[in-house]
C-alpha cells in the first residue's frame, strides 16, 4: 500500500509539472520578431572651392530577427545607399544568419565572421556556412565570394581587381575560456577570367593557409595561448606549372607554380593573475617573409616582436599604473639589404587622489632603426610623447563643475643627417575643458586650445576657443545644443575659421528617435594661402526599434 502511495505522490509531481511547463510553454509567443532601422539623409553645399562630397546622398541600415519557438533564431541584415559607386564593394547587401537554439547557426547572403588570428577574420562573405558548437565539440565552414570584379580603369590608371572565391573550415574542441585546439584551413583564389581588359593589370593569386590554435589553462593564475600556421602563396596563377612536385595537393586546396612559395607563421601569449592588484601578460609573435594569409587584409609578415604588459593596483585601486614594452625585427632570413628594429612602449598612471581631484600621466616611446649601409637610406626615428592631465569635479555656479586641463609635449628626432630637417617636430599643446551642468539640464561647455609645432623649415600655432550650450525640453525628450567655434591658424601668414553647429534629437517613444544637425564652416585665408570659401553640411536620421 506504501508503494502505491509513493506511486501516486510521484505521479501527481509529474503530472503537476507536466501541466505547469505546458502553460509556460503555451505563454511563450511562437514567433517572436525584433527590428531595427536606421535611416539617414546627408546634404552639402560649398562656395569658393570645389565640393568634397556629394550634394546629396541617403542611405539605410536594416536588421531584423525572427525567433522561431525560442529555438531557431533569424538574423537579417539589408544595407542600401544611393552614393554607391563601381570601385567599391556594393554597399546595397543583404544578409542572413539563422541562429538555432544555442549550439547551431547557419550563414547565408553576405556574412562576416572569425576562425583564427593567421587564417580568417576580417573579410565579409557573399556566400554561406554554418557553425556547429554543441557542448565542447565545435565544427565551422564557410564558403563564398571574398571580392567582387572591377575593370582598370585608363582614366584614373586605377589597376584591376580579380573576382575571388575563398572557403574555410575548422575543427575543434575544449572550453574556450579553460583549455582547447582548432584545426584551421583557409583557402582563397582569384578568378583570372573575371577580368577582361588586356591592360596591364594585377596578377591573380591562390592562398592556402592552415593552422593549429590553442589555449591551455595552468592552474588557477596562469593561461596559454597560441597559434602554429603554414602558409602556401601563388603570386601569378598564370606561371609556368612545376614538373617536379615533391608532394602532391589537391587541385582543389593548391596548386603550385613558378610564383609560390611556402612559409609560417607562429605566436605565443603567457598570463599570469596571481593577485588582484598585479597581472602581467608575456607575448611572443613570428611571421616569415613569406607568409600571406589574403583572409586579412593588411596583416605585416617578416617580423618577430615581443612583448611585455604589467598592470598594477594600489591604495584600495585608487592607483592604477599600465606598461607595455615591445620590440620587432624584420629582415628574418637576411634577404634584405638591412635589417629595421623597433622599440615601442607606454607608460600610463592613474590616481584619484580624493573624491574631487584625479590626475592622469602617460609616456609613450616609438624608436625606428636600420642599420643600412648607404647614409642616405639610414633610419633612425624616436618619437618621444608626454601628456598630464589633472581633474577636478567641484559644486559652484549653482550646478556641477568639471575642470580638465591636459599638457602634452610631442618630441620626434630624425637623426639621419639627409632627411633630419624635413622630419624632426616638436609639438606643445594646453587644452582646458569646463562642463557646468546645472539642475535645470541647461549646461555649458568651454574649451580652449593651443597648440605650437617646431620644424627646422617652419613653425606654425594653432589657437581655438569654443562655447557649446545644451539643454533638454519636455521631460528629456527633445535634447538641443548649439556651439560656436573659432580657429586662428598661423602658418607664415595667418587664417581664421568660424565654426556654427545646432544639434537637436526628439524621442518619439516606440517610434523611434528623430536627430539633426547642421554645420557651418566659413574660412577665410590670408597671404600664401589667399582663398575663402564656406560649406554647409547636415545630416538628418531616424532609428526606430520594433
Amino acid at each position: 500500500m506504501k508503494r502505491y502511495l509513493q506511486i501516486g505522490i510521484i505521479a501527481c509531481l509529474v503530472n503537476g509539472y507536466v501541466h505547469v511547463q505546458a502553460q509556460e510553454e503555451a505563454k511563450k509567443p511562437k514567433i517572436d520578431f525584433k527590428a531595427s532601422a536606421t535611416l539617414t539623409s546627408n546634404f552639402y553645399s560649398s562656395s569658393g572651392i570645389d565640393p568634397r562630397q556629394p550634394s546629396n546622398m541617403q542611405y539605410g541600415i536594416v536588421r531584423a530577427s525572427v525567433m522561431l519557438w525560442d529555438m531557431v533564431e533569424l538574423p537579417f541584415e539589408l544595407y542600401f545607399t544611393t552614393g554607391q559607386t563601381r570601385f567599391q564593394q556594393p554597399f546595397n547587401q543583404f544578409g542572413v544568419s539563422p541562429k538555432i537554439s544555442n549550439w547551431l547557426t547557419l550563414h547565408a547572403g553576405y556574412f562576416s565572421t572569425r576562425f583564427s588570428d593567421f587564417t580568417f577574420g576580417d573579410l565579409r562573405l557573399l556566400g554561406g556556412g554554418f557553425e556547429l558548437t554543441p557542448g565542447n565539440f565545435r565544427l565551422k565552414a564557410v564558403y563564398g565570394r571574398s571580392r567582387q570584379a572591377i575593370e582598370p580603369d585608363k582614366v584614373s590608371f586605377a589597376p584591376g581587381v580579380y573576382s575571388q572565391n575563398a572557403y574555410a573550415v575548422s575543427l575543434g574542441y575544449g572550453n574556450l575560456s579553460k583549455s582547447y585546439f582548432n584545426i584551421n584551413l583557409f583557402h582563397a583564389k582569384d578568378d583570372s577570367t573575371s577580368v577582361k581588359s588586356d591592360s596591364v593589370r594585377v596578377k591573380p593569386a591562390e592562398n592556402l593557409v592552415t593552422s593549429i590554435d590553442f589555449g591551455v589553462k595552468l592552474g588557477k593564475y596562469v593561461s596559454l595561448k597560441g597559434e602554429g600556421a603554414v602558409s602556401a602563396f601563388s603570386s601569378n596563377l598564370n606561371s609556368d606549372a612545376l614538373d617536379n612536385v615533391t608532394v602532391n595537393v589537391p587541385t582543389f586546396l593548391f596548386t603550385p607554380n613558378a610564383s609560390s612559395r611556402i612559409d609560417g607563421a607562429g605566436k605565443l601569449s603567457l598570463d599570469l593573475n596571481p593577485s588582484a592588484y598585479w597581472s602581467v601578460s608575456l607575448g611572443a609573435r613570428w611571421v616569415g617573409p613569406g607568409f600571406n594569409t589574403l583572409g586579412y587584409a593588411l596583416m605585416p609578415n617578416d617580423l618577430l616582436e615581443y612583448t611585455i604588459s604589467p598592470k598594477i593596483r594600489l591604495l584600495q585601486n585608487k592607483f592604477m599604473l599600465r606598461a607595455r614594452l615591445g620590440v620587432r625585427y624584420n629582415n628574418l632570413r637576411d634577404n634584405r639589404l638591412a635589417t629595421t628594429s623597433r622599440l615601442t612602449g607606454m607608460v600610463s598612471a592613474t590616481y584619484q587622489v580624493t573624491k574631487i581631484f584625479g590626475i592622469d600621466g602617460t609616456y609613450s616611446k616609438n624608436q625606428i632603426e636600420s642599420g643600412h649601409k648607404i647614409d642616405t637610406l639610414r633610419i633612425s626615428n624616436v618619437f618621444d610623447s608626454y601628456t598630464l592631465t589633472p581633474r577636478l569635479m567641484f559644486n559652484a555656479f549653482g550646478g556641477t563643475n568639471n575642470l580638465m586641463l591636459t599638457v602634452n609635449y610631442q618630441n620626434s628626432t630624425d637623426k639621419n643627417a639627409y632627411t633630419q630637417s624635413l622630419n624632426s617636430v616638436k609639438t606643445n599643446g594646453v587644452n582646458l575643458i569646463h562642463i557646468l551642468t546645472l539642475p535645470s539640464s541647461l549646461s555649458f561647455s568651454t574649451t580652449v586650445l593651443s597648440n605650437k609645432t617646431d620644424m627646422d623649415i617652419y613653425s606654425s600655432k594653432i589657437a581655438h576657443v569654443s562655447e557649446t550650450v545644451g539643454k533638454r525640453f519636455f521631460k528629456d525628450r527633445l535634447n538641443t545644443s548649439a556651439s560656436l567655434g573659432v580657429n586662428w591658424v598661423e602658418v607664415k601668414d595667418k587664417s581664421t575659421q568660424l565654426v556654427f553647429r545646432i544639434n537637436a534629437s526628439y524621442s518619439l517613444k516606440k517610434y523611434g528617435s528623430l536627430s539633426f544637425f547642421i554645420t557651418n564652416n566659413s574660412y577665410r585665408g590670408y597671404g600664401v594661402i589667399n582663398q575663402d570659401y564656406n560649406e554647409i553640411y547636415g545630416n538628418l536620421q531616424y532609428n526606430i526599434n520594433f
